[in-house]
């Protein structure tokens, strides 16, 4: 039968079963008017559909959302399993996975398909996954975090995170090299201008600080991954990631060293006593300086800081001494160095006294 048709018009004046046995044994070309044929006989009302005789993937498209509006659904998973073009393909496969998570079809469809068909197949698939999927489609998101296809594996990911699965999701993260683990974390991140894939991200938040939200309980490594690879690094954004961490604090000031400015006392007070330095105390001494009553968060904090200042202030002096004519230039880094302690000293004293 295939070898005396050759176009549309040769199709449309076939039978409904020579339509159907077009449809299963004819070549690409012939399916697709073997479809199109077959939609034009049973959905009605297909409007400016039935003035194209031989529909490009575009129109074919839009002929898969008519399908479904129509309840053809054997029309519909045809398209969606034989139409040569991956696009079209892939437009109904989404409509069939919608369907089958209504219950209308039977979700085997969705996941042979994905297990057999193009990277555009499956993460049209992802697509459809959100809060309150089903568990088939969360075990098949979790199933294509192994994918060969970075972009999909990435899809994945996402999918997990908007159905509220973000254990897989960190888990798939934290696994990452560090390199692919940057990527997919800038895209994460990245302002809804500049990255079109669905997060489900309220736009109340910055994208950002919902991802620093989420892995507040991640690995050191994955939160400082997320400090270096944000676009803009700023503690409002970042804060619940990095808390009082001192590295993931230093990482971020490495991004931008006036971010400082905007670090509340409590996790500066903490980040020092958890990794002692100097690096700090200025801005806590100013900080300090600036208020009468200490926030009860930093206040039972005081005790030891002020121990650890002291301790500090005696260790300096050691080194001044023992260093003394030696070196002027080290000398007089020391004497800074005493000067500000002492300083920070004074006022957390100040403010332990009120």
């Amino acid at each position: 039968m295939s070898a005396a048709i050759a176009g549309f018009e040769d199709v449309r004046g076939l039978g409904d079963d020579e339509l159907r046995d077009l449809l299963e044994r004819g070549r690409p070309e012939e399916r697709v008017w073997a479809i199109w044929a077959l939609a034009l006989r049973s959905a009605a009302n297909i409007g400016e559909l039935a003035h194209h005789r031989d529909p490009d993937p575009g129109v074919r498209r839009n002929l898969a959302i008519v399908l479904a509006g129509h309840g053809e659904l054997e029309l519909l998973v045809a398209l969606a399993l034989r139409d040569p073009a991956i696009e079209v393909r892939a437009g109904a496969m989404q409509l069939v996975a919608r369907l089958a998570i209504d219950g209308r079809l039977d979700p085997e469809l969705v996941t042979d398909r994905v297990r057999h068909d193009g990277p555009e197949v499956r993460i049209a698939v992802l697509g459809t996954i959100f809060a309150n999927a089903p568990d088939w489609l969360h075990a098949l998101a979790r199933h294509l975090l192994d994918d060969r296809d970075p972009d999909v594996r990435y899809e994945a990911f996402e999918a997990l995170v908007r159905a509220g699965d973000l254990a897989s999701a960190r888990g798939w993260l934290e696994d990452l090299p560090e390199g692919e683990a940057r990527l997919a974390l800038m895209r994460w991140t990245a302002p809804p201008s500049l990255d079109a894939s669905r997060t489900g991200i309220p736009g109340a938040r910055s994208r950002a600080r919902v991802v620093a939200e989420a892995l507040s309980s991640a690995s050191r490594r994955l939160r400082r991954l997320l400090v270096e690879s944000v676009r803009a690094a700023t503690w409002r954004d970042l804060g619940a990631a990095i808390g009082a961490d001192p590295q993931l604090l230093a990482a971020l000031l490495r991004r931008d060293a006036t971010e400082l400015d905007r670090v509340p006392l409590e996790p500066l007070v903490r980040a020092t006593l958890a990794e002692p330095h100097d690096h700090w105390l200025r801005a806590i001494r100013q900080r300090l300086a600036a208020v009468e009553h200490v926030p009860v968060d930093v206040a039972h904090l005081l005790p030891e800081l002020h121990e650890r200042c002291a301790r500090r202030l005696a260790d300096l002096e050691l080194e001044r001494e023992r260093w003394r004519g030696q070196d002027a230039d080290l000398e007089i880094a020391l004497e800074d160095a005493r000067v500000d302690v002492e300083a920070t000293l004074d006022q957390i004293s100040r403010v332990l006294v009120h």
